[in-house]
């Protein structure tokens, strides 16, 4: 029946068997075996909770029974049965058999019933502890795991942002626009103030609002394109009613420009194409057209991997990549509001 434990009790007299079975069918599952051999053949197929056994048995005795089942099947709860004589029997399988509670023969259905009962008892407690650690290792290791993608995240980002390409380039653009448009040098320079500002703002955030995250890759871009010019096209075509019902993990769409940016030809005869959309099935996509740098540029590859990893750690929803006619496409998903 359902829900009972499984006993297989083995003993080389059939009487004792049929005793057996019948005191206890009701209360458990029972399946006997005549021999040592029948028993571990038994356990190869079944699932057992505890096995009693006798100890004087032809062949294999129950101590040594219990010294081939410790080493295959250790979770399972050992009690031995014999006379009030045999002391060695009992020191044997308390310390070879490792069992958990010894019986007297001839035993009495209800002390019998006692042993089993805070055996099986045992057996449980065991297993619930055992269980519970797991739960609270897989708990601590995703924590674990967030934590380190939350720290690498960050790491890339900054790294990213602190590229020394970047800030050189960054600094000839600014110091270009000082004497030629002064107005313009100023507003760069404020941008630049405003990429930097947020994401301090920000790193420490778990997750942002899609306001916010498209508040800072608009900065960004507008950095990009001070240095790119008309070879860098950007579209952000979001309406602006979901921009506060839903959230991202930070940086989300400054990682996917900037890997666009850092994998493709931008130029003018070969513009680069960005276009950030919102999908109705609550994800955003982001695709560039894919022209590839003839060399390809330094990069850890982390980028995409933290972005995914972080994403784990939220939604069971993936990021999705794809190449499709000649378009470099990755969509993720929205959460809702926070």
């Amino acid at each position: 029946m359902e829900g009972k434990y499984h006993i297989l009790y083995v003993d080389d007299e059939e009487d004792n068997l049929l005793v057996f079975k019948s005191s206890f069918r009701k209360y458990y599952d029972i399946t006997t075996a005549q021999s040592a051999s029948e028993a571990l053949q038994i356990l190869e197929n079944q699932t057992v909770e505890l096995v009693v056994s006798d100890q004087r048995m032809p062949g294999m005795t129950g101590v040594e029974l219990f010294e081939h089942i410790r080493k295959r099947y250790p979770e399972i709860i050992r009690v031995i049965l014999t006379g009030y004589s045999d002391l060695q029997a009992v020191i044997d399988a308390i310390n070879k058999g490792k069992v958990y509670y010894f019986a007297t023969k001839p035993w009495s259905p209800e002390e019998l019933k006692i042993i089993l009962d805070n055996s099986l008892e045992s057996h449980t407690l065991k297993q619930l502890s055992r269980r519970l650690m797991e739960e609270n290792f897989e708990l601590l290791l995703k924590s674990e795991r967030q934590e380190k993608a939350h720290i690498l995240s960050q790491f890339e980002v900054l790294k990213n942002q602190i590229n020394p390409h970047f800030l050189f380039n960054s600094m000839n653009i600014l110091a270009a626009l000082i004497p030629e448009n002064p107005v313009k040098a100023v507003e760069f320079t404020n941008r630049f103030s405003k990429v930097y500002r947020r994401l301090l703002e920000l790193r420490e955030q778990p997750l942002v609002t899609l306001e916010q995250e498209l508040d800072l890759v608009e900065a960004y871009l507008y950095l990009q394109k001070m240095r790119f010019s008309e070879s860098l096209q950007a579209e952000v075509d979001i309406p602006k009613h979901v921009n506060t019902r839903y959230c991202l993990p930070p940086f989300t769409l400054q990682i996917l420009v900037e890997n666009a940016i850092k994998h493709n030809i931008v130029a003018a005869e070969n513009p680069l194409h960005i276009r950030i959309s919102w999908l109705s099935d609550g994800k955003l996509e982001v695709s560039n057209n894919l022209q590839l740098r003839g060399t390809p540029v330094e990069s850890t590859g982390l980028g995409l991997d933290i972005l995914k990893s972080r994403y784990e750690m939220i939604t069971p929803e993936p990021v999705e990549f794809e190449q499709n006619a000649g378009y470099y496409i990755t969509r993720v998903p929205l959460i809702g509001e926070a």
